[in-house]
């Protein structure tokens, strides 16, 4: 019997230490926190008019807005960046929002600033072949009047997207832009026949004014 006590009492102190060690906590999960963590909400734009957007040189630029939001609670968006109207180029538009933790979000716009007024009816959107191999194609994409999007310019080793701008149909250029493989800048021209010549000049990796032949597929 005595020995029967000892056990007994052992137990009801081991269970002193042991049984409150076993429950657990419950999980935070909710709007604002997981566990531990704090739930942050990035800012969202919504932007007026197009992402993309084109004027003639010597026409003024009128900025169409974006307004910034988090959670559902407005937000303050700081605009940076400006159109040179006076020459022919791509310019972009940041805006800029940071939530109530600090946290920055940003978005963009582009604007072309073309030589003239697109002539009607003009379109060079569409595919391309890069004539010493034919297997290799890029697609054009218009992105608002005279501005272009090409996924490749380059050759079919070798993929560099590029933005161009284009009125007349004819004759293009590539103002100085970022590409992976540094600042590129050139020209083009489209035959009525569809031949696409590419004059490329990517000054940091040595080449300069290099052609590269395109034709529409």
């Amino acid at each position: 019997m005595k020995s029967n006590i000892i056990y007994i009492f052992s137990f009801v102190i081991l269970s002193l230490f042991v049984l409150p060690a076993c429950k657990k906590d419950s999980i935070i999960d909710n709007a604002n926190q997981v566990g531990i963590s704090k739930v942050t909400y990035y800012a969202t734009f919504v932007m007026s008019g197009s992402p993309y957007m084109s004027i003639v040189k010597g026409q003024a630029y009128t900025e169409p807005g974006v307004t910034a939001s988090a959670k559902g609670a407005n937000l303050p968006v700081t605009i940076t960046g400006t159109v040179d109207n006076t020459t022919v180029g791509i310019y972009t538009i940041t805006y800029s929002a940071t939530n109530s933790d600090g946290f920055p979000a940003t978005t963009t716009r582009e604007v072309a600033v073309l030589p003239a007024a697109e002539t009607p009816g003009v379109d060079l959107s569409g595919s391309y072949y890069y004539v010493s191999a034919t297997a290799t194609t890029a697609t054009i994409t218009k992105l608002a009047p005279g501005f272009y999007a090409t996924s490749n310019c380059w050759s079919a080793a070798t993929t560099i997207a590029c933005q161009f701008i284009c009125s007349d149909g004819v004759n293009i250029v590539m103002p100085a832009q970022n590409t992976p493989y540094g600042v590129l800048n050139g020209t083009a021209t489209l035959t009525g026949a569809g031949a696409l010549t590419w004059i490329v000049s990517i000054p940091s990796q040595g080449l300069n004014n290099i052609p590269r032949y395109w034709h529409a597929s």
